[in-house]
């Protein structure tokens, strides 16, 4: 009965181990990628780019995701690098435009700023690491899945770039917060079609199992990284 034990525990730690070891590499190769994407980038050309990924998405959104799940290629990725810059972009120039209004809220220091910035960098990873540690069935890279995930949010990202709209008129928050959390709700959808598509599971039920689960630690993921005044 004790050597069962020892041999399950040394699976287990085998397990954990090769893991660890699996996500560091790919966390090299990504951050590897990232600096390769960005690499002598035509702005011009990239905005062209990210328009044309945009208008695809707005006309099929479920198919652009099922084909970025399952592109190998990861040809979205730089566009997807793009689409979290002007996210974190957008919520620093809203949190600098909302200091006029409500200082309290938004604090004025260096560190506040960084926290503004780490907020939509951390949404995508922390999710998309859950994903990918997680995920048994299908395994896809980290870049291609950090790259489902970004799509997947993209209406949260349009709602960010909306919001400064109170750059010009605080009385249009109304507006804008409605529309952020219409816009929250069908990123949450996208996401779910995103981590079926990831995972390969074709099954409804078993599909919506998996997305629970994931969001399930996203959010005491989330409520950890609270305390440090990060809000993903």
């Amino acid at each position: 009965m004790e050597e069962n034990e020892n041999q399950n525990q040394n699976e287990v730690n085998q397990e954990i181990f090769e893991t660890k070891q699996e996500l560091k590499n790919e966390t090299l190769n990504t951050v590897k990628q990232v600096k390769e994407s960005m690499k002598n980038v035509n702005v011009k050309e990239e905005a062209k780019v990210t328009k044309g990924f945009v208008t695809e998405m707005l006309k099929n959104p479920l198919g652009k995701i099922e084909e970025i799940a399952n592109d190998s290629s990861n040809k979205h990725f730089k566009t997807a690098i793009i689409l979290v810059i002007i996210w974190v972009i957008a919520a620093l120039l809203g949190s600098i435009s909302f200091k006029y209004f409500s200082w309290r809220l938004f604090g004025s220091t260096l560190l506040s700023y960084i926290k503004i910035i780490l907020a939509p960098l951390l949404t995508v990873v922390v999710m998309s690491v859950i994903i990918f540690l997680l995920n048994k069935k299908e395994k896809k890279s980290l870049i291609t899945v950090l790259t489902t995930v970004t799509t997947a949010q993209l209406p949260v990202i349009i709602a960010e770039v909306i919001n400064l709209l109170v750059l010009f008129s605080s009385s249009i928050l109304k507006i804008t917060s409605k529309i952020s959390g219409f816009f929250s709700i069908i990123s949450i959808v996208f996401l779910y079609f995103a981590i079926r598509d990831l995972y390969g599971e074709k099954e409804e039920k078993v599909a919506f199992k998996n997305f629970v689960i994931v969001e399930a630690i996203y959010v005491v993921v989330s409520f950890v990284i609270s305390y440090l005044g990060i809000y993903i």
